[in-house]
């Protein structure tokens, strides 16, 4: 009996030190989460190379005392370094709310083989610093010191889009005059209005806040339900194309005639702080896609024309990058119509330059 527990005993042990250490794994994740915004801090290691590409997926809650809810998601590439290892910190904009929120999430290492078939590696929860909780006093912004409304008028090519497609319109802009130390342009009341087959449409458009950031490397955008706005980082030096806003238009049963003419693209753009001689000069586009979503998040917009976090390609700011529940990526969709021909013109062809002064 005592040679047999000696021998379980051996075999344990031995078994314990064969065990293979666990690999491909996040090992932490720690959140600072604002009323107006949030930065995350990742680590990964034993990112062995094995022809697969690697993400990292996280999601946090906000619950408020009252009320339902709100889930951020959103992922971060990740390149292993020489050790199989990554870590980084992502701060993006969020809110702001005014409210009282506890907080939870998690983050998780997936892995995408080459098939595309993708693997969850393991998941940890986000531990929040102070605390798991967070506190909101509702008081009104400032005034901003300076605003400008402005339209731009262009027109729709003569393709008609059937009934069940969608109009993907789509703005960017290039800013001048930042200052040396960042700044955050908003853009809010934003509308397209045209007249197509005798019908008038006015079609409400997200709004929009760009921060431009001294710590940012690269340009980024995620769009928030609750304030029905897109948020974009991008680095002091800019973009000669940086995304400002993105409606997705379900086109009506009967189908869209071409020719529209003019088709507007009005709103409002406000610098958050004093910027003498800031001004863009903004531009739009409006692409037909067979198949699309208003689930903006998961378009994966390039938010940048040469600085796009993300996918290095020649692909304009505005462009749908992300896939469908297919796996079949949004660009396989475009058609003719609107502004684009099909093809490659995945954000439809551009309108003229407009010059906006937004601070004298």
């Amino acid at each position: 009996m005592r040679l047999f527990t000696s021998l379980v005993v051996a075999l344990g042990v031995l078994g314990f030190c064969t065990s293979p250490a666990l690999a491909n794994h996040v090992d932490s994740a720690s959140a600072s989460v604002l009323c107006n915004g949030y930065s995350l801090s990742v680590s990964a290691s034993q990112l062995f190379d094995t022809g697969a590409t690697f993400s990292i997926s996280y999601s946090i809650t906000l619950t408020p005392t009252s009320g339902s809810p709100i889930t951020i998601t959103d992922s971060i590439p990740v390149t292993p370094d020489q050790n199989q290892m990554f870590s980084t910190t992502v701060t993006k904009p969020l809110g702001p709310f005014s409210s009282n929120f506890s907080l939870s999430g998690s983050a998780s290492l997936l892995e995408t083989d080459n098939t595309g078939m993708v693997t969850v590696d393991n998941t940890i929860d986000i531990g929040f610093s102070p605390s798991n909780s967070l506190t909101c006093e509702s008081s009104p912004p400032p005034p901003p010191p300076c605003t400008e409304t402005a339209t731009n008028s262009s027109n729709f090519n003569g393709t008609s889009v059937p009934g069940g497609s969608y109009i993907w319109f789509n703005a960017n802009f290039k800013a001048n005059h930042v200052p040396s130390t960042g700044g955050t342009i908003d853009f809010t009341n934003g509308n397209i209005s045209f007249t197509a087959g005798g019908t008038s449409y006015s079609l409400p458009v997200p709004n929009a806040k760009i921060t431009f950031s001294p710590s940012a490397s690269c340009t980024s955008t995620t769009f928030d339900s609750i304030t029905n706005t897109w948020m974009t980082t991008v680095p002091l030096s800019g973009d000669d194309e940086i995304f400002l806003t993105g409606l997705a238009w379900p086109v009506p049963t009967g189908g869209l005639p071409g020719g529209a003419n003019p088709v507007n693209f009005s709103g409002t753009y406000s610098a958050e702080s004093s910027a003498p001689g800031l001004s863009i000069e903004m531009k739009w586009g409006a692409a037909a896609y067979s198949s699309f979503t208003t689930d903006y998040n998961s378009l994966q917009i390039k938010a940048g024309h040469q600085t796009a976090c993300g996918p290095s390609n020649g692909d304009h700011a505005g462009t749908p990058e992300g896939v469908d529940n297919t796996n079949t990526p949004w660009k396989k969709h475009v058609v003719g119509g609107a502004r684009g021909g099909g093809g490659s013109n995945f954000t439809g062809s551009w309108s003229g330059t407009l010059n906006i002064s937004i601070c004298p």
